[in-house]
C-alpha cells in the first residue's frame, strides 16, 4: 500500500480534507472526484457503524483520496478493525500522554514490534499490504485537552507519530474558553502545538475549522479540515433557500 497523505506531508505540502458522518457510500463516492487529500470517516461522534464505514472506504477507493477513520477510543480492537476495513490513517481521540501515544502506535503495527493481529481481508487486493502497512499507515493522536497540551512535546516525539490533530472544540472546552477561538489563551495553545510539531518534524493538523483557512495555513498547519458533510449540506441548502426566498 501507499499512503499519499504521508508522502505529501514528508514533502512539506499542506493538505485538505473533510469529515464525513452521513452513512451513505454515495457521499465518499462523490467526494472522491473533488481532489481532496483525505476524508475522515468519524465513528466517534456519529452514527456510522463498521459495516457502513467499510462500504464508504470502498466507495472512496476509486480515487487518490486517503481514507481516515477516527476511532471511538484508544483501543486495540477498534484500531485493528478500522485498518482491516482499509483505512490508511487512524485518528485516535483523547491522547494525553506519551504512554497513550505509544499504545496507539503499537495497536496499528503488526507483531512484532506492535500488537496488531493479521486479518486477510485487507490484503486481498494488495499482496504487498502486510509488508508495507507498518511503514505507510499513519496514526494521528488528537491533542484536545489541557493535559495533552502540557505533554505535547512527549506526544509528538513518540516513535511512529508523524502527525497530530488539534481537536479545537474539546481543547477550548478543556481550557475553559469553549468556542472562543480568538481568545488569546486558545491562540497561544495553537502556537504551542505548532511550535512543538515543527521542532520535531511532525505535521500539525486542525480537525475542525476555527476561522479563515488562510490563517490556519499561515500559522503552519499541514492537515486542515475544511468542515463536515452535515455542515456543508445545511449551509449550502440554507444559502440557496435564502436566495430563492428573496
Amino acid at each position: 500500500m501507499q499512503n499519499t497523505l504521508k508522502s505529501l506531508l514528508k514533502n512539506g505540502k499542506t493538505t485538505f480534507g473533510v469529515t464525513v458522518t452521513i452513512g451513505s457510500p454515495e457521499v465518499p463516492y462523490a467526494l472522491g472526484n473533488l481532489g481532496l487529500d483525505w476524508v475522515n470517516f468519524d465513528s466517534q461522534h456519529s452514527v456510522l457503524n463498521n459495516s457502513t464505514i467499510s462500504e464508504m472506504i470502498q466507495a472512496l477507493g476509486h480515487s487518490k483520496t486517503v481514507s481516515m477513520v477516527r476511532v471511538l477510543s484508544n483501543d486495540l480492537g477498534q484500531i485493528n478493525k478500522a485498518l482491516d476495513m482499509g483505512a490508511q490513517t487512524v485518528i485516535v481521540p483523547l491522547v494525553n500522554t506519551r504512554a497513550e501515544a505509544e499504545k496507539a502506535v503499537r495497536s496499528a503495527k503488526y507483531n512484532p514490534p506492535g500488537s496488531r493481529s493479521f486479518g486477510s481481508r485487507v490484503s486481498l487486493r494488495d499482496p504487498e499490504y502486510t509488508a508495507t502497512a507498518d511503514e505507510e499507515i499513519m496514526v494521528i493522536p488528537q491533542i484536545e485537552t489541557a493535559l495533552a497540551l502540557q505533554n505535547v512535546e512527549e506526544i509528538v516525539t513518540t516513535d511512529g507519530v508523524d502527525a497530530v490533530f488539534c481537536g479545537p472544540y474539546d481543547l477550548s472546552m478543556s481550557l475553559g474558553i469553549f468556542r472562543q477561538f480568538e481568545n488569546s489563551k486558545f491562540q497561544r495553545a495553537l502556537e504551542s502545538l505548532v511550535s512543538a510539531c515543527e521542532a520535531h518534524g511532525v505535521a500539525p493538523g486542525l480537525l475542525a475549522p476555527t476561522g479563515p483557512v488562510k490563517k490556519d495555513i499561515e500559522r503552519g498547519f499541514k492537515i486542515i479540515s475544511l468542515g463536515g458533510d452535515l455542515s456543508f449540506l445545511i449551509h449550502g441548502i440554507a444559502d440557496v433557500l435564502k436566495t430563492a426566498r428573496q
